[in-house]
């Protein structure tokens, strides 16, 4: 599991990548563009911290950033994903951690699932981005998973 959750979290940084140089590359700044993005980059890291147990009050994941703002948030998502995964031993990420969604109720989810959300919540938004791109009459990023595997392949 630790293996598949790591390439999953490597996917995940590709993707984003990707997505955040295209859309500087293609100028785009669209205020819908913009507040998908951030809310991709921002509920990774409202995730990580409840991943970690710390305190994320007062944080909202609509909040809409700047591009670069975007681009340094998924870069320390990044590491902060590729740090926790690699501290975890194979047998945690069937552990359970307990946290308050955005309307206070309590949930307990194991590490492999909430990692899993993450990861299909970010691909979620990020075809939501493809076809607002599209409709500004620009090209989408191609972040399929399958796109990334072609690719990392060829490294």
């Amino acid at each position: 599991m630790k293996e598949y959750l790591s390439k999953l979290a490597k996917y995940n940084s590709w993707a984003n990548e990707l997505l955040t140089l295209s859309l500087r590359n293609q100028n785009i700044n669209d205020e819908s563009v913009l507040k998908l993005l951030s809310h991709i980059v921002l509920s990774e890291q409202i995730w990580i911290i409840r991943l970690k147990s710390g305190d994320y009050s007062g944080m909202n994941f609509w909040k809409t950033l700047r591009l670069a703002e975007c681009n340094r948030q998924w870069q320390e998502n990044a590491k902060a994903y590729s740090d926790f995964i690699n501290s975890k031993l194979e047998t945690e990420f069937e552990n359970l951690i307990t946290y308050k969604n955005s309307k206070e109720i309590e949930y307990s989810n194991s590490i492999e699932d909430v990692l899993t959300h993450v990861f299909m919540h970010s691909s979620y938004h990020r075809a939501q981005i493809a076809k607002e791109v599209r409709r500004l009459g620009k090209e989408p990023a191609y972040t399929d998973y399958i796109q990334f595997i072609r690719e990392t392949r060829k490294i």
